[in-house]
Order: C-alpha cells, then structure tokens, then sequence
C-alpha cells in the first residue's frame, strides 16, 4: 500500500501541475489567440487526435496490464519489444494515410504538418511500460520538467494572435522530446532479445478488444467537436473546448488513481488474491466518492464567478457549459473505479466495451438532434449522457466485486457534506465584494474547510486515519 500511496502522490504532483498551468497559459493564450484562435487550434487537434486514436490504440491500459503480470526480466523484455513492434507496425498505416490526408487539405495546412511531431511524441511513448513495473516517479518528473518548460517558451515566444503556428509548435515540440527522454531509462532496464511475428500478432486480438471503447471514447469527444464545429462555426467549438479543458484538468486527480491502481490489480488478479482486490476496490470507491462529489458540486458553485476572470468576457458562454459538464468528473470517476480498475483489471472487456460503446452512441444520436438549435449546449449535453450511462453500465457488471449497500450508504453521506460545499461556495460569491480572483481563492478554501469539517463530524475512517497518519509522524519527527 505505501508504493501506492507514494505512486499515486507522484502521479497528482504532475496533476496538480496540470492544474496550475491551465491558471497561468489559460487566460493569456485566451487573450493573445481570441475566440477564433482557441477554436482553430480546438478543430485542428479533434481531427489530429482522430489519428492519434489509431496510433495509441488501447495500448496505455493493455501494455500496463501485461508488463505487471510478467514475474522476470526475460519475460517483461519479450513482451515489451513485441507490443512495441506492434505499435510500430500499426502506426506506419496511420502515418501514411495521415500524409494523404495533409496533401490534400487546403486549409490549416500548416498546423497538420507540425501536429507530424505530436503523432511520433505518441508513437515512441513507453510510459505504459513504467506504468506496468509501477515506477510513476520517473515518468511524473520528465511530465514535470517538460510542462514547465513548454509553459516558458508560450510566455516567451506567443505573442499575439499570429503565433498561432507557433503556439502549436511548442505543444507538439515539448511532447516529443520528453516521450523521447523517456527511452533513456528504459533502455537500461529491457534487453534486446529476438522476437518472433507470432508473438507480435498474438496481441493483435486482446488490443483490438480493449481498443473497441477506446475508439467510442475518442468518436464521442472528438466526433462531436467536429460535428459542432461544421454545424456552428469554430466560435462554438472555442467554447465547448474552453469549458471541456477546465474538466479535464479536474479529472487530472482522479485519473491518476487508475493509473496507479490499475497494475496493482493486474498484478494481484493474475497472482489470484481475490481478498486484495476487494481491498483496493473498496479503498478506491470510498476515496473517488470522497472526491469527485465535492468536485462537481464546488465547480457548479464557481463557475459564474471563474469564467469571468479565467477566460475574459469573451467566454461567458463558457459558464453555463461548465455547469452542464460538471457531473462528468462523478461518472469518470466511476468508470474509473468499476470499468478500468475492475473490469479491464480482471480481463473483462468485453463488458467494459459494451458500456462504453452504449454512452458514445446515445451521445452521438443526442449530439446530431439538439446540434442545430443547442450549438455547444447540445455538445455539453451529449457528452454528459455519455459519461453519465456508461459509468451506470459498468457499476451493473462489476456489482459482484462490491457491496452495493456500503456504495449507496457512502454515495449519501459524501452528496449531503457537498450539498454544504455548494451551499458556501455560492454565499461567497453572493456577499463578498472582492475582485473574481480572490473570490475564487475565498471560494475554493471555504468549500475545503467545510467538507473537511463535515467529514470530521461524521467521523470519515479515510479521514480520521489520515490525521492519525500525519500526528504519529509528526511524534517520531519531535522525538528524533
């Protein structure tokens, strides 16, 4: 449990920093590049990404899962350099329809071609190779390292709303040479041994099984950005995106779980440590329902007030977005739990692949019949749905790894604790007459200290222990 916690501590260092950037590029970028700008780069990076689904396929969570479960050196270089090669094979097709697909663009030309670095940043990451092996501090400080960087060179270089080209350049550039700097390490850890096509083809079923939601996911994100932006224009896009961004970055902490505790469970799975699993299932629901709860409820409380400062007037549509999208970090935060950890940690895509698959397509057909009277709004909805019936669906099929009572019992008591995070964040905002920033500020510390007020008054085990935690080392720190 302790390289967990100090792996997962790692993982939500990067996180936080992911959280942090957005506070200090946001506003300027959104200042510098105008709605317009946001919304070119926005429609630029949905099609890229298209691309980038093919070359990722479903190898971050395949390739984890299979370099966990390998007890020896020999055996993690063998399956390391035949998934590898795999993702080679597949991503020269990706790469040449990709040269296709430039060659006959007339617009945004430019920004395809320099998105070429962004698509090998992605065909050369190993990231799931340290995630496997469970080693998340190396990959956390190149993470931190290369977003700080990239964070100077926008400050510096990005100065107006004809540096767009530029602006993307930086994007791509930094992530390349970070998944680059990851080779590094890992070349002292695998050996080169000789592998056969059978042993690279003999991936191809399990990936294509795991890639079957991943390619969902991806068509109702990204789909959608698309089909707004040719029903509604870039402008529209530029603001779904704005308000999509600010989730994502909220997620950042809760994603960080999966990565971590997807191995683990990998590991104790294939090792057939039933009472484990139910341990890390039963820690990982408590702690995501803890989280995700006043997360969402706190961020439909500032919304109104953060928009204002974080992204200009310009964006004020942007709110109520990020007041329909809100309840997305509590669904993710599910599928985290009861899909990725549960489900795709004990060989069950198939499942997985279902409920995924059932939200992408209520969203698409949702997202084609509210498009044209709705615009973003009908984008916000769909993604919504989405998230909302796949995190249900896949509760249904991992219900045998948890008890549904202790669920619903925790659910309760975290949604009325957050009930009171909403109620203050929203007096804040209502009485106090401050600048948007500092009531921001205000907002954020008077919904911390009232959840975890609340948390101590109903006795909260992960909480109370947490102190015990702090107070014992604070002790031993006295005494030495």
């Amino acid at each position: 449990m302790k390289k967990l916690i100090s792996n997962y501590l790692f993982t939500v260092m990067y996180q936080l920093l992911l959280i942090i950037t957005p506070f200090i590029t946001t506003p300027y970028i959104s200042r510098v590049l105008k709605p317009e700008g946001i919304g070119i780069e926005a429609y630029v990076a949905s099609i890229v990404q298209l691309f980038i689904v093919f070359i990722t396929l479903s190898f971050s969570l395949y390739g984890s899962r299979q370099i966990a479960s390998k007890q020896n050196q020999k055996e993690t270089s063998e399956e390391f350099w035949s998934i590898f090669l795999f993702k080679i094979l597949t991503s020269l097709i990706v790469i040449v329809v990709y040269y296709f697909f430039v060659n006959g663009s007339s617009e945004y030309k430019i920004l395809y071609l320099i998105n070429i670095l962004t698509l090998l940043a992605n065909i050369i990451d190993i990231s799931w190779y340290f995630f496997g092996k469970e080693q998340i501090k190396a990959i956390s400080i190149r993470n931190m390292l290369v977003k700080i960087i990239g964070i100077i060179l926008i400050f510096t270089f990005v100065k107006d709303s004809n540096d767009l080209d530029l602006y993307v350049l930086i994007n791509a550039g930094t992530l390349f040479i970070g998944q680059l700097i990851m080779w590094i390490p890992l070349l002292r850890e695998v050996s080169f041994v000789k592998i056969s096509f059978k042993s690279i083809s003999n991936h191809f079923k399990p990936i294509m099984i795991l890639f079957l939601p991943q390619i969902m996911i991806q068509i109702y994100v990204l789909a959608n950005k698309i089909i707004l932006g040719n029903e509604s224009g870039e402008i529209e896009v530029g603001y779904y995106n704005q308000a999509y961004k600010i989730i994502i970055i909220a997620l950042g902490v809760i994603s960080s779980l999966g990565s971590v505790m997807l191995p683990r469970m990998a590991s104790e799975f294939s090792r057939g440590n039933k009472e484990e699993m139910e341990r890390y299932v039963n820690f990982a629901m408590q702690f995501i329902l803890l989280i995700t709860l006043p997360m969402t409820l706190g961020m439909i409380g500032i919304a109104p007030n953060f928009v204002t400062w974080f992204l200009g007037n310009e964006f004020e549509p942007v709110t109520n977005l990020l007041i329909i999208m809100s309840p997305v970090i509590f669904f993710v935060g599910l599928a985290n739990v009861f899909g990725i950890q549960i489900l795709i940690g004990t060989n069950q895509q198939n499942k997985y692949s279902i409920a995924v698959t059932s939200g992408a397509i209520l969203s698409l057909i949702l997202n084609f019949l509210l498009i044209k009277p709705l615009a973003s709004t009908a984008t916000s909805i769909s993604l919504l749905v989405a998230e909302g019936v796949g995190a249900l669906i896949q509760i249904y099929f991992a219900r045998s790894y948890f008890n549904l009572k202790k669920f619903f019992l925790m659910f309760t008591k975290c949604f009325i604790l957050s009930t009171f995070v909403y109620i203050s964040v929203v007096l804040v905002s209502t009485y106090l007459p401050f600048t948007p920033l500092l009531i921001t500020f205000i907002q954020l510390s008077a919904g911390m200290i009232t959840y975890i007020i609340g948390l101590i008054i109903i006795k909260e085990p992960i909480i109370l222990r947490l102190f015990d935690t702090v107070k014992s080392r604070f002790h031993r720190n006295i005494r030495g």
